[in-house]
């Protein structure tokens, strides 16, 4: 697909250690809650029409795909991310 090498400017230094791992996956987690906040709050980040999903789906692999990111991993996240949001957003509506 899409994939090729991270870009030198956006990964991890060697003298980086282990723990920096662990401390992006938290920021990660910390970004996805903060993500699913907009989502529960105003619906941000749920794309119910088709053509916008499109349209955003094109520009993240397009970004991923410049930093160097498997595009078939984002693109599957994101889909998935979307589905999550709408879900989040159709559950907070009901309440």
């Amino acid at each position: 697909m899409l994939d090729r090498s991270p870009q030198p400017e956006f990964t991890a230094l060697p003298e980086m250690a282990a723990g920096d791992v662990t401390s992006i996956d938290r920021q990660i987690l910390f970004l996805l809650s903060q993500r699913f906040a907009l989502a529960r709050a105003i619906g941000e980040g749920a794309w119910d029409d088709d053509d916008e999903r499109r349209q955003a789906m094109a520009v993240i692999r397009r970004k991923a795909f410049e930093l160097g990111v498997p595009v078939s991993l984002v693109s599957d996240f994101w889909d998935r991310l979307s589905d999550a949001s709408i879900a989040v957003r159709d559950q907070a509506s009901r309440k």
